[in-house]
């Protein structure tokens, strides 16, 4: 299964798993001589380039929305290079080819309780099953208004937005399962979903988490107060699930309590209502011990 995606190495992986499960901001600053760094570049950065240019090349208009403002992909451009020595041209095509992340470009702009970063330029190759083109524009409430139990991340979202895109940078992950492990997954061209992932299963007579993926949105921001600009950048890391719980003995338990503390709202916000109660079956019956 891993041989037919970009997958990272498992012992790569982060594992921000915890429970109860809760929608937190889960921020960390990223301190100027602290690793990890804003950037991830490794050796899976070509397979990476080539799934953008597919993208781009298909499905552009769904991936690339907005206006970059120049001096925004400058200073994305200065800060990739001094971080991993690699110079990219300060263009969307460029950075978002050369990057292994994708970003989005925000604007700091009047609003009714002061100012307000918008979304202004989203290069986003890889969502996790959400579209581009229906975040431009918006603010960061507005933004995580559709998310289940939100109720923490909006109570501090301008906290948030003046600590994480005005003053440092910032670093959170976020985790999903999935039934795919492409990189591209927006809603219009995902290949699979649960109910795929299900008949498969069923079909080969094997357990539902043999084609379940654990997905981490690696998400980092870059503040650029001086020209009133912030920018926002997500890598995206896949591993087959199975693979991923094995690096360590408490792993399996860990996902098991975790699901099973996530609210219904939770669970069905992220497409598995119909999967849960079969993958805690499956998860509770692992050893890897």
């Amino acid at each position: 299964m891993a041989t037919e995606h970009t997958c990272t190495p498992v012992a790569a992986m982060p594992w921000p798993v915890s429970s109860p499960f809760r929608m937190r901001p889960g921020l960390a600053r990223l301190e100027a001589a602290q690793t990890p760094p804003l950037f991830l570049r490794d050796g899976l950065a070509p397979a990476y380039a080539a799934q953008k240019q597919a993208v781009l090349r298909g499905h552009r208009e769904i991936a690339q929305v907005g206006e970059a403002d120049p001096t925004a992909l400058a200073a994305i451009a200065e800060a990739y290079a001094a971080q991993t020595g690699v110079r990219l041209a300060p263009e969307a095509d460029a950075l978002a080819l050369g990057m292994q992340e994708d970003f989005v470009i925000l604007h700091d702009e009047p609003g009714q309780a002061g100012p307000d970063l918008c979304t202004r330029f989203l290069s986003v190759c890889f969502p996790s099953n959400w579209a581009p083109v229906e975040k431009l524009g918006l603010d960061f409430t507005a933004i995580h208004a559709p998310v289940a139990d939100n109720v923490l991340l909006q109570a501090g979202a301008r906290g948030i937005v003046h600590l994480a895109f005005r003053q440092a940078p910032m670093l959170r992950h976020v985790w999903l399962l999935t039934p795919s492990g492409d990189l591209a997954q927006h809603p219009q061209t995902r290949r699979l979903r649960w109910d795929d992932a299900l008949r498969q299963a069923d079909a080969r007579g094997g357990d539902l988490i043999d084609q379940v993926f654990f997905r981490v949105e690696r998400q980092t921001t870059l503040p650029l107060p001086q020209h009133q600009r912030a920018v926002f950048l997500i890598r995206v890391m896949v591993a087959p699930l199975t693979e991923t719980l094995r690096v360590t003995p408490d792993r399996a338990s860990e996902m098991l309590a975790a699901l099973e503390s996530m609210s219904e709202a939770v669970v069905a916000y992220r497409g598995m209502t119909a999967v849960r109660s079969r993958l805690l079956a499956e998860l509770a019956r692992l050893s890897f011990a």
